[in-house]
């Protein structure tokens, strides 16, 4: 990469764009070319999947610093990078290894703006950010998924969690479901890694409705009214309680996209479908394309 040609007085929104253009430089090249011409660290980002997720995480963060006063690239100081991973972790319970990706994102970020210090910063304070998140481990499915839900404090958010259990939809794809009512099928288009999802509901007619009912409450309603953003990151911390209060175990908003894996497995295998088959169907389900992740997830 190039030296940063952004004045310091220059808005950080217009810097997220320079960012972003001057990173994906990197995507077609290979890394250690990059690596070896940098002094062993590149400072592109040589993939498309994490280019979007790094520049998704940089965006929040320009949302953050505008949000506290912070208009201009010279604004940005190390009290609000700081401050940005320790409200994010208390917002949204980051783990490990997403705080890791949060850290290197915004690194890359601030290198490419001009503001080398600052990630040379947060390179130095990384022990100490890094232990802050909760330990990665696998999602396990709740006992009670019910009683989950029943103890959530907001119909929006019982309304979240309804969706998540009836469709083993990941919390970013809650959104993004829809309903054929005609076909019997719920669609969820541009799942992760770009793929969709279709879920065959033709024997589960009920269930259907419901999904499509909740559908349109949190898309005609919630949505709306409140905002994607607030509404998943009060989410989460909503939970949270609820599992504490049921004392269930914590593994994030996941674990109901196992609870419907598990319990998706049990009634396919039930209705005489051979456990080989049923663990396809479910990995297919969730969107993915092992169908030993369909056992994974409801073991």
């Amino acid at each position: 990469m190039t030296n940063c040609n952004l004045h310091h007085r220059t808005g950080i929104a217009y810097a997220l764009s320079y960012a972003a253009a001057e990173l994906k430089k990197g995507i077609g090249i290979k890394k250690r070319v990059t690596k070896s011409e940098h002094g062993g660290q590149s400072p592109l980002i040589h993939s498309h999947s994490t280019f979007n997720r790094y520049m998704g995480v940089a965006k929040e963060f320009v949302e953050y610093c505008k949000s506290n006063g912070a208009n201009k690239i010279f604004k940005i100081d190390e009290a609000i990078v700081l401050a940005f991973f320790q409200d994010r972790k208390i917002a949204i319970g980051l783990t490990e290894s997403t705080i890791k990706v949060n850290l290197c994102a915004t690194e890359k970020f601030l290198e490419a703006i001009g503001r080398g210090e600052l990630a040379e910063m947060l390179r130095s304070h990384f022990s100490e950010i890094y232990s802050q998140g909760a330990a990665s481990g696998r999602t396990e499915y709740f006992g009670d998924p019910h009683l989950v839900i029943d103890h959530l404090k907001n119909d929006y958010h019982r309304c979240i969690a309804k969706l998540q259990y009836l469709s083993g939809a990941r919390i970013g794809d809650v959104k993004k479901i829809r309903t054929d009512m005609v076909g019997k099928q719920i669609f969820i288009a541009k799942s992760k890694g770009g793929r969709p999802r279709i879920l065959d509901f033709s024997n589960r007619a009920e269930a259907l409705i419901v999904v499509d009912q909740l559908c349109d409450e949190l898309q005609g309603v919630h949505i709306p009214n409140l905002g994607w953003k607030q509404l998943r990151e009060n989410y989460y911390k909503d939970l949270k309680q609820a599992v504490k209060a049921t004392k269930e175990i914590y593994t994030g908003a996941h674990a109901f996209r196992a609870n419907y894996a598990h319990e998706r497995r049990e009634q396919l295998i039930n209705s005489g479908i051979s456990e080989k088959e049923a663990d396809k169907i479910v990995s297919e389900e969730l969107g993915h394309s092992r169908p030993s992740m369909g056992r994974y997830y409801s073991s």
